[in-house]
């Protein structure tokens, strides 16, 4: 039988090479450590930019996928230092202050199929650190998300705003100062209130701002008859534009309470008639605080936390969760559960698959594909509700393995599940690659680059339909997907995806993932034993224990109350949703609760492509623009 790769190397984060290019350029300026087999570099702030051009320009790490931050508030004299890291020429214990806050950077070349991580410590008296926006604009969202959170300041971005918290929001709700719950909210109890903040008969301002994308940053410019001088040129041509009537525009909202939004989404557009001249997208409708809530959770228990990001593919979030657990505590995983994983997670995505093609299908016009598409979901979820009880919440795997093994009945499930599903493929395709209204409202609408995709941290389908032949299953699996046979779906005729392109990858890749299910099936009737791992310091005992032996009573009592403590450090686990790159930073400080659960979702990530197409287009494409990018909300806000 063919073994899984070591969990420690499923990531990449191994690059020697690059770390002695930067060595050399950079000198005694930079600290490297080794954790799990990931490499992090300490630099100060000073020589961020420079050495993150560096590493774009000349070593090849071609995206930025993610920008986080970590809060040692009451712990920063041990947590952050382990290994003496110097900061400005003094050891960290050293400083009158000790740096409280620690800045995140999570690179990934395509090319040397490497991961590299940078970090920069911050005094809590001076938390600001130079934008990299100039250098990867596709984490604009990342860095107001830090912003909001944390309180901390990006010098030189293009528009700081808070993105998931209202404006007139107190504090930062990440900050370990800053207490979980008890914020006070407001409720309006009879009609009398409400209608009294109603305008009467009141024409609505002409807008005083606007938002537009200028040279791929989003900008707030204002448009006042204020004796102001303009602060740019630029601004001053705008204006100009904006207050010739022949030029007006209008602010239009599509959602938040819109279906096709796909969620509690909303997109503030800039309209010239029909034409959008700019797009906004306004987040944060959804924001639960599931990051803040693990933290008060402990390993086991914040499982069922994950399955509420992306409700469309709650499987996977149970996955990179696990799996970062695991790798923070080298905990090694049976065979017959790895292959449960595989074959549930290939389920997930085709369900989660027909949920996209069937709503982008309805939104353009084409409401049958949305029916049938539905309807073979419903096997899916029946196959999902065999297995743990619940039909989208599963919160099925466990650290070490699943919860439990599948019950009688299920091979012949799945089987019926993939004869029904290759036929319907079939119809699928027979009813929208050819259909003319369909190609003419997808092929050639939304257009966007390669480079427009590698420079806004955009991953999944969306990447693969630039051209680059890119999936974590194959460049970087884990699982034991490397041990199974099947192709990765991406456009090979240009170097620019659409909504059509999009749409045949989805279809192609359900294709796909019906092959590794039948290898995963075949493996699994001829492959016995445990579900769970036997490893006592993350998985309980067996039950037949517990009657016989009062030692494995007490173990799994105390195992369920108080968890389990990992080693001081941070892991990083990704994993290739339907979406993309979804990505899990598990800090831990040595207790029995995460310091952090940083989650980097696609979502999040591939939604703010909508700004940069949307331009040109018409609010009838946009609905379509957006199902292109198949958003899940409670993945972006989270």
């Amino acid at each position: 039988m063919a073994i899984a790769t070591p969990l420690t190397q499923t990531t990449n984060f191994l690059v020697n090479e690059p770390v002695a290019r930067l060595r050399e350029k950079f000198a005694d300026n930079l600290r490297v450590s080794e954790f799990r087999g990931e490499t992090t570099i300490t630099v100060t702030r000073e020589l961020l930019p420079e050495i993150a051009r560096v590493l774009r320009d000349e070593i090849g790490f071609d995206q930025l996928l993610d920008v986080t931050a970590l809060d040692w508030h009451l712990a920063a004299k041990n947590a952050p230092n382990p290994d003496g890291i110097l900061f400005n020429d003094a050891d960290l214990d050293e400083l009158d202050v000790p740096a409280r806050f620690q800045v995140l950077y999570h690179f990934l070349s395509h090319s040397l199929n490497a991961r590299l991580r940078l970090t920069v410590l911050l005094k809590e008296s001076d938390p600001q650190v130079p934008s990299l926006t100039s250098i990867y604009p596709g984490i604009n969202f990342h860095e107001r998300e830090v912003f909001d959170m944390f309180g901390i300041r990006f010098v030189g971005h293009p528009f700081l705003h808070r993105i998931l918290m209202p404006d007139t929001w107190t504090g930062h709700p990440l900050r370990k100062d800053n207490a979980l719950g008890y914020e006070p909210v407001e409720f309006t109890h009879n009609i009398e209130s409400i209608e009294a903040r109603k305008p009467k008969n009141i024409p609505l301002p002409r807008p005083q701002e606007a938002i537009f994308e200028i040279e791929g940053a989003s900008t707030e410019v204002a448009f006042t008859s204020a004796p102001n001088t303009p602060s740019t040129a630029q601004d001053a041509a705008l204006q100009t534009s904006f207050q010739d009537p022949s030029n007006e525009t209008m602010l239009i909202n599509l959602g938040p309470h819109h279906p096709s939004t796909h969620g509690v989404l909303r997109v503030g557009m800039q309209m010239a008639g029909e034409k959008i001249v700019g797009a906004m997208p306004d987040i944060g409708y959804l924001h639960t605080g599931i990051e803040k809530n693990m933290e008060y959770k402990t390993y086991t228990k914040a499982i069922t936390l994950t399955d509420r990001m992306d409700y469309l593919s709650p499987l996977f979030n149970n996955l990179g969760f696990c799996l970062a657990v695991e790798k923070l505590m080298e905990v090694d995983v049976p065979e017959r559960a790895q292959i449960l994983r595989v074959l549930l997670c290939e389920i997930n995505r085709i369900s989660s698959h027909l949920v996209a093609v069937g709503t982008n299908a309805m939104d353009i016009g084409a409401v049958s594909m949305f029916t049938y598409a539905f309807r073979e979901r419903e096997y899916a979820l029946d196959i999902f509700e065999m297995v743990s009880g619940a039909r989208m919440m599963t919160s099925y795997f466990r650290i070490g393995g699943c919860a439990l093994d599948v019950p009688k009945g299920f091979s012949e499930k799945v089987r019926d599940f993939i004869a029904m599903m290759k036929r319907r493929i079939e119809e699928y395709q027979a009813l929208l690659d050819k259909n003319p209204i369909w190609v003419e409202r997808t092929r050639g609408v939304g257009v966007f680059t390669r480079a427009d995709a590698l420079a806004l941290s955009i991953t999944g389908p969306m990447l693969r339909a630039t051209g680059l032949d890119w999936d974590l299953r194959k460049q970087q699996p884990y699982s034991g997907y490397e041990t199974y046979e099947f192709e990765i779906p991406y456009n090979t005729k240009s170097d620019t995806g659409d909504i059509y392109e999009c749409y045949r990858l989805r279809v192609l890749e359900m294709g796909q993932s019906l092959r590794i299910i039948e290898q995963a099936l075949e493996r699994l009737n001829h492959t016995s034993g445990p579900v769970i791992t036997n490893n006592r310091k993350v998985a309980p005992p067996p039950k037949e224990e517990l009657n016989v032996s009062m030692e494995s009573l007490i173990h799994h009592f105390k195992l369920w109350t108080e968890g389990f403590k990992p080693p001081l450090g941070y892991v990083y686990q990704a994993v290739e949703s339907p979406r993309g790159e979804l990505g899990f930073l598990i800090s831990s400080d040595g207790t029995n609760k995460p310091h952090r659960v940083h989650v980097r979702t696609p979502s999040f990530a591939n939604l703010q492509l909508l700004g940069h197409v949307a331009p040109g287009y018409t609010i009838s494409d946009m609905v379509g623009l957006i199902a292109m990018t198949d958003i899940v909300l409670g993945d972006v806000d989270r």
